[in-house]
């Protein structure tokens, strides 16, 4: 942690972003210890039958209060989660042996006017703060969404494939040749969207591709 750090640290101390108590992480004690009963923490990392994707890591199954967490930060105009949410991982000694392994982390990117709307890309925040942590090169002008679409969360698993394909472009090439890239996106669903990023980004030249995220929901895999 550098100077500025530690002094907006001071002037701005940790906030739990479960219950809201001052500390001295954006996750208390109590708070942590809570939702290991309830089995939400997992920290899984699941090899990956797929042409494009080697690995899924992610530190939740999608359910009780880290969902709500999730949902609040996505819709309710809570960009300060993204702290919490990124302590979880930098915290966690199991994903950051994962992380080692890779060269580049990428956020799946919104598209401007979805992001205008928003305010904020909510995977892109919380990459931003990983790479911070572990210095991990992050890019986000690597991967592009050039199209609208429809929003995933009200399709079909069947029409969330089609709906992803062919609005996502590569540029600035080289600096994802022979690399292993790290995709990050906030909730693993079908798999459709971040599939669809690892397909583009193994066509332009990455080595090898993994994938990152906060939560996996069961119930739409």
């Amino acid at each position: 942690m550098d100077f500025w750090d530690k002094a907006l640290s001071f002037i701005f101390p940790p906030i739990c972003g479960v219950c809201g108590k001052i500390g001295k992480s954006y996750l208390c004690k109590e708070c942590k210890e809570e939702l290991e009963k309830e089995k939400i923490i997992v920290s899984k990392i699941e090899k990956q039958p797929s042409e494009y994707i080697i690995e899924h890591c992610y530190l939740f199954c999608y359910e009780g209060d880290i969902r709500q967490k999730i949902l609040q930060y996505k819709f309710q105009n809570k960009a300060y989660l993204s702290k919490m949410f990124s302590e979880f991982f930098v915290k966690n000694e199991k994903v950051c042996r994962f992380l080692k392994k890779y060269d580049i982390i990428i956020s799946v990117p919104m598209s401007k006017k979805k992001k205008s709307q928003r305010g904020y890309n909510q995977s892109e925040l919380i990459a931003k703060q990983i790479s911070k942590y572990t210095k991990i090169s992050f890019q986000n002008q690597v991967l592009i969404k050039y199209k609208e679409n429809h929003t995933q969360s009200t399709l079909s698993k069947k029409q969330r494939f089609e709906n992803v394909k062919n609005v996502y472009k590569i540029q600035n090439e080289q600096k994802i040749k022979e690399k292993n890239i790290l995709l990050f996106d906030d909730i693993y669903t079908t798999g459709a969207t971040v599939k669809e990023c690892a397909k583009v980004l193994k066509q332009a030249g990455a080595k090898n591709i993994g994938i990152l995220t906060v939560a996996k929901d069961f119930q739409k895999v």
